[in-house]
């Protein structure tokens, strides 16, 4: 059996204004390093293998501040960028709805199907991750692994996993910043463990 540790990033300044951040590459705020610096402790007395990073700032900031504790260096890996945004990238919802009002209401029904003008829509999203995952799970067939991403990485990867309607993700599944995702593999099936723990920063 082996434990991932799938992990959303610190809080940015985009984060604490309700922006969509997406693929835009904002670093982490001061807040958002404190946060790191204790999930950081939360996961010290854990023995990893492996730290795998989305390549964005936040993510990799984070990662790195994870990886100073746990004694890893982390690996970035493109698949695990966030959701593209497109046009919206940098408006907060209520601006994204006022651009687009017919997009932004079928994206609210099903964001699975559906994406932002000119970025990604959830089932597009799961594609490119789902062979990070595969890999991984190959390269780590038992021991612990961390990976610093995203909110809607770790949203999507959760639903996929649980087997909850990828159009559910937004309703169903919060994702705090700086919050833990324990997912699990058992003779080649995924199991979530945990998901949205962020009692580390309490």
């Amino acid at each position: 059996m082996a434990l991932f540790y799938f992990i959303r990033h610190g809080e940015t300044e985009w984060n604490a204004e309700g922006r969509l951040c997406g693929r835009t590459d904002v670093p982490l705020s001061d807040a958002g390093r404190r946060q790191a610096q204790l999930l950081a402790q939360r996961l010290k007395p854990i023995p990893f293998e492996a730290l795998y990073s989305s390549p964005l700032r936040r993510a990799l900031e984070t990662a790195s501040i994870v990886g100073h504790t746990i004694g890893r260096e982390p690996v970035a890996d493109p698949r695990l960028v966030e959701l593209s945004y497109g046009a919206w990238e940098g408006r907060t919802y209520e601006e994204s709805k006022r651009a687009n009002p017919d997009v932004y209401r079928a994206w609210e029904l099903d964001p699975g199907s559906v994406g932002p003008p000119g970025g990604e829509s959830g089932e597009q999203l799961i594609e490119r991750v789902k062979p990070f995952l595969a890999d991984v799970a190959q390269r780590h067939p038992s021991g612990n692994v961390a990976v610093v991403c995203h909110r809607t990485v770790c949203r999507l990867l959760a639903c996929h996993i649980m087997g909850v309607p990828l159009k559910e993700y937004r309703r169903r599944v919060p994702m705090d910043n700086a919050a833990l995702n324990i997912f699990e593999t058992r003779k080649g099936k995924w199991h979530v463990a945990a998901v949205n723990d962020s009692s580390h920063l309490t």
